[in-house]
């Protein structure tokens, strides 16, 4: 009977962990979505607003995945570096962009990049999580330990 417990416990936590990662990344890309759709004269301060959030979503997403990431299989792990590795590039690239040409001219070409580079790791992420909540998790880092 312990042992059915401490399995469900394993298995809700897991399915815990993956639900708020794919919260934290959607809240990130909806972020870089409203940073590169801001219309008509722009405030310097709303395009910073914007910016600030990003970059404190950023920050939430890496701090919550950290310690999340342990019920994840190095696959999805892998998927979801690899979409904050992308991110972080992009809001480096956009914020000296705005510096240099403002938000104006940079605009039309962040709504591009984060269609073409960031939606497909967002995609390729929730697919991959999505499916670490179907499948069971196999116990193979006990095996792993046992290996001589």
């Amino acid at each position: 009977m312990r042992t059915i417990v401490a399995a469900g416990a394993r298995v809700e936590r897991r399915r815990s962990a993956v639900l708020e990662i794919r919260k934290h990344l959607a809240g990130l890309y909806r972020g870089f979505v409203w940073w590169a759709s801001l219309y008509g004269d722009v405030d310097d301060y709303y395009e910073r607003e914007r910016r600030e959030q990003v970059v404190g979503l950023h920050d939430e997403l890496s701090k919550q995945y950290l310690p999340r990431s342990v019920w994840l299989s190095e696959g999805s792990r892998k998927k979801v570096e690899n979409f904050l590795r992308m991110s972080e590039e992009l809001c480096s690239e956009f914020s000296a962009e705005i510096e240099q040409r403002g938000y104006p001219r940079v605009r039309n070409s962040m709504e591009r990049r984060v269609s073409k580079k960031l939606r497909p790791l967002k995609t390729e992420v929730e697919s991959g999580l999505e499916a670490e909540l179907e499948e069971p998790r196999s116990r193979g880092w006990r095996k792993r330990l046992r290996k001589p």
